[in-house]
């Protein structure tokens, strides 16, 4: 109930502050400067609800004032229930209510939730740590710039009461004693509350009490036009900010262009606000009529009902119901519902209690602009999100997008012109009186967005409900035990299928780190390799079976249902290779049994082979040993979900802004880290992992590692975990995540060949490392124009090293594919081996013909009888002879 409540209240708050942070951080890289410029937007933004307030107070004033004489009478006279009775009966003489006198308090309530945001944010921000700012020696501790005798003193909180008082007496000049003394005691209160806190959380709240120093003196000034002087000071600013960010600032184009925009925004709006109350925006006397009201709050309330059902409702339950395993059995949440509740809770405060609540306190004429602001927002939230969805790809568990952002100039442009019609018509239908028309439209647009999402849930929990019965919550591991064995005597072969790992990046990682080609000894690089589709549900299956396994070869045997050719492609190596005696090892198949929660049940009937789950597993023990503090996944989700429905509601021009690389303008170090830590941890504990033997048995080591899936930035030289990545390597892909992962993987291996050298396993094992697809965005290969697809997804590494095989690292430019992997993994070992379930021998000879090439192809995992890949000629090609030349592709359709 407490998170509920958090939620609602709270949450909406310190979205704002981060917000403000974060891009002041982008700006200035100065955290004292930025908590000057959140502290000022803060204020700005409480203004119109201070202004209220002090209506409010006025008018509790003056009533009070005129009230006494008579109740001072009263009390002088009478008692008891007497009194009491005689007092009522004046106040509703005066339409008056004791309870009215809440009003004179306002002020101080609308503090208590911005005090409790901002003190959950920043107490505990790491960004404070460390962080110097003019005499503060660290942010994220009480100052002590002071000491008496042994006692240190902290000036901050002190300087900041001061002001508070300052800015009190100022407020409270010709106020009653008892106003001024409630003032000071609320001064000694927050003075008790922050003396203690971290220096930067104190810095904030003195911009605040300065700010109010500020405002109390411009209210009390009485001259003409002083509204237009604060408009123009509060323009200028803004526009130092645009030429500061434009012309001074050497950031990146898109953040830059982001925050001038923004600003630019701000500059306008009061004199936007202006104009619209001085055109005939209103109906003709200037004051809504209480009919007009009647039919402004249904549309204000249906308005802002509707954002929130589409971005904290619809929005995440189309999320989840595209992959529910996913949302599963995260941290201590089983159910994905807990995601979808808590998204709809903090939207639910963002998008109705504070609108309500600012809706509530102003004039009618304000609720009438409210109203068509709200329905503004709604209709132009809708249009983004039906007619320009964009072309992100898959959302990762940590809420990463594949394709990243980006949009063409020409859709940019229609998107806000589109969105700037949609503005002239609201004013347009709220001039024309049509609101009470546009109630049943907005009436049936929630009820669409409600049962669309009440179908998603049901199918969110239609697969969960199949999920449980398996219990995926993953052990975390605190300890490392040895799973797999490599033999000294014997012949061991090792396969890592490293998902997503692109071979466009290899030849970059290697002059940056041309060390790897003596760590790699005796490994072959096949650049010219392809693979067949661009996702691991459709990539995979062939590096594990052969040729048999592709898009086009596996839609021949179409009596079979998909699930089970699938599974016979997981099962051949280790099959073959158990029965020929070696010990097999397997971890994190891909989609066994077309789940995304490791059923393992497919080899049940094979007890010889070990099958292990690893992803995930040592994440906690890795960070307890690397003494990290890391946001919990859950964390992570319960907060971006939030983001990325206003991230899908708003306009295109600023999606890249609040994506930030898959930062979420969050503050928060470490985000992308949680998730990549899940594979990467793995590769570094693999000398741990594996227990050497002397024993002449053979082995087989079949494992499938995400280090290279999910992105984040590490430090370089050896690309490694931290929470703030301060160098980057001058290369061309040195701010791409995916490169920085692609790096760290091999770097990982590296550490792991070289322990396998000191323990005299090196030689004796044949070691293939290879990729179902590569990156689903193209960052390095130049696009074939004829093809609409990026190249580098077809892409997959290959790196092979076989038995005794030395000398520094080669590159071969045959035409390969990761179909390849069974052949070469049996080669030497296993004499004519042969498909156990269609009984062919597995060969290479497939690839003497053009292969398909599978852009498109999609399969229902939840259709256990879908018996073929949904394929599309017209967007599917044949490669034949290799992949990196143009003319080699052709359409399959012609």
């Amino acid at each position: 109930m407490l998170d509920f409540f958090y939620n609602i209240i709270i949450f909406p708050i310190t979205q704002i502050i981060e917000f403000s942070f974060f891009f002041s951080q982008k700006v200035f890289k100065e955290t004292g400067i930025s908590l000057v410029f959140v502290s000022i937007v803060i204020s700005v933004l409480c203004l119109p609800l201070y202004n209220v307030a002090e209506r409010w107070q006025e008018t509790e004033r003056s009533l009070q004032k005129k009230l006494k004489p008579k109740i001072d009478r009263i009390r002088s006279v009478f008692s008891g229930d007497e009194r009491y009775m005689i007092t009522s009966a004046y106040y509703r003489q005066n339409y008056y209510h004791p309870v009215y006198a809440l009003r004179g308090s306002f002020g101080l309530l609308i503090q208590v939730p911005f005090f409790i945001a901002a003190y959950a944010y920043l107490s505990g921000l790491e960004a404070f740590n460390g962080a110097r700012f003019l005499f503060i020696n660290d942010l994220g501790l009480p100052d002590a710039m002071a000491r008496l005798g042994g006692i240190r003193i902290n000036i901050l909180p002190l300087l900041m009461t001061l002001l508070n008082l300052a800015a009190g007496m100022v407020y409270a000049k010709d106020f009653p004693l008892k106003d001024k003394l409630q003032l000071a005691a609320i001064s000694f209160i927050f003075l008790v509350l922050l003396y203690n806190s971290p220096s930067g959380l104190v810095i904030y709240w003195t911009m605040n009490n300065l700010f109010s120093f500020f405002k109390n003196i411009y209210y009390k000034i009485r001259f003409s036009h002083k509204n237009t002087v604060l408009f123009a000071v509060i323009s200028a600013v803004c526009l130092l900010l645009i030429y500061y960010i434009l012309a001074v600032h050497k950031g990146n184009k898109g953040q830059r262009l982001f925050i001038a925009a923004a600003a630019g925004f701000a500059a306008l709006l009061p004199w936007v606000i202006r104009f619209i109350k001085k055109i005939k925006f209103l109906p003709k006397t200037g004051i809504p009529q209480k009919r007009d009201m009647n039919t402004v709050f249904p549309v204000f309330l249906l308005s802002f009902l509707t954002l929130c059902f589409l971005a904290g409702l619809f929005i995440p339950s189309m999320l989840i119901v595209s992959s529910p395993e996913e949302f599963s059995y995260i941290d201590n949440y089983s159910t994905p519902f807990i995601f979808i509740i808590n998204t709809f809770s903090q939207c639910l405060g963002f998008f109705v209690l504070w609108p309500l609540a600012l809706y509530f306190l102003f004039s009618s004429k304000t609720k009438y602009v409210l109203a068509c602001l709200g329905f503004f927002l709604c209709a132009a939230s809708l249009l983004n999100v039906f007619a320009f969805p964009g072309n992100y790809g898959l959302v990762s568990i940590n809420m990463q997008l594949a394709n990243g952002v980006g949009h063409s100039s020409r859709v940019v442009f229609l998107n806000i012109l589109i969105i700037g019609v949609f503005f002239l018509l609201s004013i347009i239908l709220f001039h024309l009186r049509f609101q009470k028309f546009l109630t049943p439209v907005l009436f049936v647009c929630l009820a669409a967005l409600f049962g669309i999402s009440l179908v998603n849930i049901f199918g969110i929990n239609s697969v969960f409900s199949r999920l449980q019965p398996f219990n995926t919550a993953i052990q975390k591991n605190d300890s490392i035990h040895p799973f797999f064995s490599l033999s000294r005597k014997g012949k061991n072969t090792v396969i890592i299928m490293l998902d997503r790992a692109s071979s466009s990046f290899f030849p970059y990682i290697l002059k940056e780190s041309p060390d790897l080609k003596e760590i790699y000894s005796g490994f072959t690089y096949y650049p010219n390799t392809v693979s067949f589709n661009g996702y691991t549900l459709i990539g995979a299956p062939p590096i594990f079976g052969g040729y048999e396994y592709t898009p086009q070869e596996i839609n021949k045997r179409d009596e079979i249902p998909l699930q089970i050719k699938h599974n016979e492609a997981l099962l051949l190596m280790p099959r073959l290779f158990s029965d020929a005696g070696y010990s097999v090892t397997v971890t994190d198949p891909p989609y066994p049994n077309y789940s995304k929660n490791q059923d393992f049940s497919i080899y049940d009937d094979y007890p010889e082979v070990q099958v292990y789950q690893t992803d995930g597993l040592y994440t906690g023990l890795w960070v307890k040993e690397h003494n990290f503090n890391l946001p919990s996944i859950s964390a992570i989700l319960k907060r971006n979900i939030f983001w990325y429905g206003l991230f899908r509601i708003s306009p295109l021009v600023i999606r890249h802004g609040l994506y930030q690389y898959g930062d979420w303008c969050s503050s928060i170090q470490g985000q992308k880290l949680s998730v990549f830590l899940n594979g990467y941890a793995v590769l570094d504990y693999l000398p741990r992992l594996g227990e050497i033997k002397d024993d002449e048995k053979n082995t087989l080591l079949l494992m499938v590692n995400n280090t290279t899936h999910d992105g984040a930035f590490l430090q370089e030289p050896d690309y490694l975990p931290v929470l703030n990545v301060t160098s980057y390597f001058p290369g061309p892909y040195n701010k791409e995540t995916e490169y920085h992962i692609n790096i760290a993987a091999y770097k990982r291996l590296g550490k792991w060949f070289d322990f396998l050298r000191a323990e005299g396993v090196y030689d004796n094992t044949r070691i293939i490392l290879v990729s179902d697809h590569g990156s689903q965005i193209n960052y390095v290969m130049k696009p074939f124009p004829s093809m609409p697809s990026n190249i580098d997804n077809y892409h997959p590494i290959l790196l092979v090293k076989d038995f005794n095989a030395d000398g520094e690292l080669k590159i071969d430019m045959n035409f390969m594919t990761n179909a390849d992997v069974p052949f070469m993994a049996f080669n030497g070992q296993i004499d004519n081996p042969v498909n156990l379930f269609t009984e062919n021998t597995i060969s290479i000879i497939n690839k003497e013909k053009p292969l398909y090439i599978a852009v498109s192809g999609s399969v229902h995992l939840e259709d256990p009888l879908q018996t073929r890949i949904s394929l599309n000629p017209r967007m599917d090609y044949y490669v034949h002879g290799g992949m990196l030349e143009e003319k080699n592709w052709s359409k399959v359709e012609e």
